[in-house]
């Protein structure tokens, strides 16, 4: 099994320690699974006489900006980091959700925190699983009224004869445990700690129009620090300390390990990160995303017909979905009419990708792919700017649409193609209209990517499955809901068949760098 090993060490935010966690056999150890619990427990303590009925405890500034990259810390630099997973946080209303690093909450309005959002309990969702109320009025982010316009997608009233209590682990008459993991201690915790904020606001939204089926959602995200054994730790700490019903909405590298145990626990994953085709080759894992490979496909796809490039350069991240990623690229070139002519490694810790550079640009090909991490695409495009070099039909990346990205290159980052399987998160669709109203209502100061909106989406999922599962919730009768859902509509483009993964439908849009550094769609959806 492949081993993640951790960026050199950093200090957790409001522990004043630094945790080391060591890599071994497959499965974390006992030690470790102590030291995830010590660390969330103490971040408990420290939180618990700051929390007020009125919204996140207010916490220190979010990680460091890297001066070479614009504000993205690159190679696993430690920057100071708020509060750190696990923290507690009170939705309005006073029903506690853990929400974990709330940094950039700190600055969310008071007033619109205190109100809510509006909208009366009730409606269902769809019997296709697309969740109601996908127009959303237009209206502030945080201001008093809430999220108008949203309607009550996610609520579902109490049965006149009740919930039936403590129908399964996890599961008591007023709340619902939802575990998820989080890498805020890796060099890529800025992205993370926004994608748990994109969940954990849905869930908030939920509780504020009256729950499910008189149940809270009670959102509990572990810090894994970017290690395999930090994710080993964390999800059983969840499972057998916490006792959490399922896991939730999820941003982690390493979920190519956690399948035994979800099977020996019958534990469901909805929302996880789909970076590996284990995720969804799982009965008890729903991703809400495409795979790393299916973002290799789509990107060569665009590369070959739309750009016409005949020959590919390939950047790539040596772990994760990288490799994978890869040799979908290079599977993907004879129907697509191009052929992979040289591809260049790189590690999450590297630091200047000259060298990569110009193992590339000798090769001379049409266009540069990455399948990177954002940090390294940024860095490799840097580099190219500094020796001068740009492919005759650009560069065209994965896991880039973020508004930093481009930003953070500088004039090398003019023109790059950048993919994204939902609906630009800035566009003016209903569904990311909502999307956007509802994350920015609980955490004003939240940015947006596509793993905030698969984040969102995941939630939406969950809680559409739970409703659908009935009052007397169990784990079985979550999986069944899930199951049902062969066209999930995220409402942001790309639909979901969590009924048959392998027909899943693959698709997505390409977005490109202006003049400005700024994201402009460039592409109708399109897929494979």
């Amino acid at each position: 099994m492949r081993r993640h090993h951790a960026p050199a060490a950093r200090p957790l935010a409001g522990l004043g320690a630094i945790v080391l966690l060591a890599t071994g056999a497959c499965g974390a150890s006992p030690a470790v699974e102590r030291a995830v619990a010590a660390r969330h427990a103490a971040s408990a303590r420290s939180l618990s006489g700051d929390q007020s009925a009125a919204g996140p405890v207010a916490a220190g500034p979010a990680s460091g900006a890297d001066a070479a990259t614009g504000g993205v810390a690159p190679g696993g630099a430690a920057g100071a980091a708020g509060t750190p997973a696990g923290g507690a946080s009170a939705p309005a209303g006073g029903t506690t959700v853990v929400s974990g690093p709330l940094a950039r909450a700190a600055a969310s309005s008071a007033a619109g925190r205190a109100a809510g959002p509006s909208g009366a309990a009730g409606g269902s969702g769809s019997a296709s699983g697309s969740p109601s109320g996908g127009a959303a009025a237009a209206g502030g982010a945080g201001n008093g009224a809430g999220p108008s316009g949203a309607g009550a997608a996610g609520a579902a009233p109490t049965p006149a004869e009740g919930n039936g209590g403590a129908t399964d682990t996890g599961v008591t008459a007023t709340s619902i445990k939802v575990g998820a993991t989080f890498f805020n201690g890796n060099y890529l915790d800025k992205y993370s700690q926004v994608t748990e904020e994109a969940a954990a606001a849905y869930f908030r939204y939920v509780n504020d129009q009256g729950g499910i089926y008189g149940r809270k959602v009670e959102y509990l995200p572990c810090d894994t620090a970017g290690t395999a054994d930090g994710t080993q730790g964390c999800l059983r700490k969840l499972a057998n300390d916490d006792k959490v019903f399922s896991m939730g909405p999820s941003l982690d590298f390493n979920l190519d390990t956690v399948q035994p145990f979800l099977a020996s626990q019958k534990l469901p994953w909805v929302g996880d990160s789909g970076l590996y085709p284990a995720e969804y080759a799982s009965p008890w894992m729903f991703p809400s995303q495409i795979q790393g490979p299916d973002v290799g496909a789509l990107i060569g796809t665009f590369s070959g017909r739309t750009l016409g490039a005949r020959t590919i350069g390939v950047s790539y991240l040596n772990d994760v979905a990288g490799p994978e990623c890869t040799e979908r690229v290079k599977q993907i070139g004879k129907s697509a009419g191009y052929e992979v002519t040289v591809t260049a490694q790189n590690s999450q810790t590297q630091g200047d990708l000259t060298q990569q550079v110009l193992t590339i640009q000798s090769a001379h090909p049409d266009a540069v792919l990455f399948c990177n991490d954002p940090v390294n695409t940024i860095k490799f495009v840097q580099a190219a700017g500094r020796v001068n070099y740009r492919p005759p039909k650009g560069w065209v990346a994965g896991f880039v649409a973020a508004d930093d990205v481009p930003q953070s290159m500088g004039a090398a980052g003019v023109g790059l193609y950048g993919f994204s399987s939902f609906d630009f998160y800035g566009g003016d669709s209903p569904g990311v209209q909502r999307f956007r109203q509802i994350t920015e209502h609980y955490y004003p100061s939240i940015f947006h990517h596509f793993y905030t909106q698969a984040a969102y989406a995941g939630a939406v999922a969950l809680v559409e499955a739970m409703k659908k599962a009935g009052p007397h919730l169990t784990r079985a009768g979550l999986v069944a809901a899930m199951r049902t859902f062969s066209d999930f509509d995220t409402t942001m483009g790309l639909h979901l068949n969590f009924a048959d993964p392998a027909a899943r439908k693959v698709s997505g849009i390409m977005l490109q760098a202006d003049e400005h550094l700024r994201w402009k769609v460039a592409s109708g959806r399109f897929g494979l």
